[in-house]
């Protein structure tokens, strides 16, 4: 599935979708179509750096309703302090991934998923989620994946770059 998964991704493209000719109306007899409300899922593809976050925060003024869910929100602490440790990565992942589900439940749209999500370990499990809440028929779920390339935005981080009084690594 993981072959596939990667594929599928790779076929997607930033351009807007031609718009569907408008679809002939049931044949008599058939039972009304139940009404789906369209959710939808940024999942916002990058290196550190390349304009993800700001993309995220750029959709929430747009869509106020937006949610955003970012693994590195695990690591700050309560005083606002940015504290990186690589031991806790895949339960800030696992975190991240269950606020994520619970918003999908909810009904929240659209929901942003501010992560690198460099490797499709890291992807899989949003996309999974779509899949199951369409399965449920709580709603239709649509996914769109931004990536961030070097030649579409220069990177903001210089090479020396020092952190910010918020922030430590470990």
């Amino acid at each position: 599935m993981e072959e596939g998964f990667l594929e599928s991704f790779g076929r997607l493209s930033l351009q807007q979708p031609q718009p569907r000719p408008p679809a002939p109306p049931p044949p008599r007899g058939t039972p009304p179509r139940r009404h789906s409300f369209r959710k939808r899922l940024y999942l916002l593809r990058g290196l550190p750096g390349s304009g993800k976050t700001t993309l995220a925060r750029q959709l929430q003024h747009d869509f106020p309703r937006a949610r955003i869910f970012s693994t590195d929100d695990f690591f700050f602490r309560e005083d606002g302090a940015y504290e990186f440790n690589p031991d806790f990565l895949e339960e800030a992942h696992e975190w991240n991934q269950k606020r994520a589900r619970k918003a999908m439940r909810n009904g929240i749209s659209p929901i942003i998923i501010d992560n690198t999500n460099l490797h499709a370990w890291e992807m899989k499990p949003y996309a999974v989620m779509v899949f199951q809440t369409e399965q449920k028929n709580l709603f239709r779920l649509e996914m769109d994946m931004v990536v961030f390339r070097p030649e579409m935005k220069k990177h903001s981080r210089s090479p020396k770059r020092k952190n910010t009084p918020n922030e430590r690594t470990l």
